[in-house]
């Protein structure tokens, strides 16, 4: 009997040693644990005399069959979720997790928690700046608008660690740039403030345990809200648009798992059912008004522009240049360039509004030489 089961015993291990070859020989199982994020995969090589005794051969097959093995797939989600679940470590960099699940990003939370903050001469600097394109836009009878949305860290403070909860300064780069806006007038949307009005009443959830940016409903929610003030902003109608229907899911779609989706896990880390709106036109498309808009934004304003909304409503003349580095026009003609390449001086000229759009999360960078516009 005892040698029953050491040829048992056996018999398991040589299955388990030969499961990942055949596997990958075979195809006995259909790979559905597919990873997500980015990276290069090492092309296959050849045998010949200078690879081999080069150890170009072995170095490259060996990372080669690492990449391919079969069952590697699921192998790395278990490898992931043991990590996180047992040891609280990521595979991601510059992301924490709270409580209840819920992920965070380090760099947005340095940026909401007034770490590293500069101080009230910087941010005097800054604003002296923005006064300085605002009047550079009336002068040429266009406007600015500044919007500051929510990170995910200012919206749900309660789910940080406790830890990080004595690094949070009273004083950052939100609150004092919010306050030198709203003293001199220059058109200001709040989102943040927003946001948390409608936190307890919203249907559906405006930021996910799994990402780090506001869901697509958010973001729509988000669009809405800026259509309208930029059409009250330069006083022409411009088309808007309604909810029509709503797609719940218990999966989600689209960013709203962005950072559960790079840590290749085998469980979700959402746990909340999600809202996927269909919208419709409020008038007929050729009724209204389409404003050139020049957008300077970050990741935040990236989830709008990836809706069809702001190419359907905005002129095709219209440019979102994402952390004033990247040109993405709304014609799909052209391709997306350089900041660097792009006329900006021409670009102002028969722009309607010049909209600065960032994130509590990114306002330690703000705003990103965009202030430079008017001495080009």
């Amino acid at each position: 009997m005892n040698r029953f089961f050491k040829a048992i015993l056996l018999l398991l291990i040589l299955i388990i040693l030969l499961a990942p070859m055949m596997q990958r020989l075979l195809k006995l199982f259909p790979d559905n644990y597919v990873l997500h994020g980015y990276f290069v995969q090492t092309k296959d090589t050849t045998l010949s005399y200078t690879n081999w005794f080069s150890g170009i051969f072995q170095t490259a097959k060996e990372k080669g069959v690492n990449e391919r093995f079969g069952f590697r797939n699921l192998l790395v989600r278990l490898n992931n979720q043991i990590n996180f679940s047992v040891y609280k470590e990521f595979n991601v960099v510059n992301v924490f997790k709270g409580k209840n699940d819920y992920l965070f990003s380090s760099d947005f939370f340095n940026s909401y928690s007034g770490i590293g903050y500069k101080g009230n001469r910087y941010a005097d600097s800054v604003f002296t700046g923005l006064q300085n394109l605002n009047d550079f836009l009336i002068s040429k009878n266009k406007k600015l608008l500044i919007c500051f949305t929510p990170c995910k860290e200012s919206f749900y403070p309660e789910f940080l660690p406790d830890s990080c909860l004595p690094q949070i300064k009273k004083e950052n780069y939100y609150s004092s740039y919010k306050q030198k806006i709203i003293s001199s007038h220059i058109p200001f949307l709040d989102y943040n403030n927003y946001y948390q009005k409608i936190k307890v009443t919203s249907p559906y959830s405006l930021f996910t345990q799994g990402a780090v940016h506001w869901t697509r409903y958010g973001a729509y929610k988000a669009l809405d809200t800026l259509l309208k003030r930029v059409s009250f902003e330069i006083n022409k109608k411009i088309n808007l648009f309604r909810f029509k229907s709503f797609l719940l899911s218990d999966s989600a779609m689209y960013f709203d798992d962005d950072i559960s989706r790079a840590m290749n896990l085998l469980k979700k880390v959402n746990s909340e059912k999600l809202a996927y709106p269909e919208v419709e036109y409020i008038y007929p498309m050729d009724s209204c008004y389409k404003p050139k808009v020049l957008i300077i934004g970050d990741s935040f304003f990236y989830g709008l522009n990836n809706t069809w909304i702001p190419l359907a409503f905005f002129s095709k003349e219209s440019y979102f240049l994402y952390y004033f580095r990247q040109a993405l026009s709304y014609d799909n003609d052209k391709k997306e360039i350089p900041v660097s390449d792009l006329n900006i001086s021409r670009e102002l000229e028969n722009t309607d509004i010049v909209i600065l759009f960032f994130s509590i999360g990114t306002l330690n960078g703000f705003p990103y030489g965009a202030t430079s516009m008017i001495n080009k």
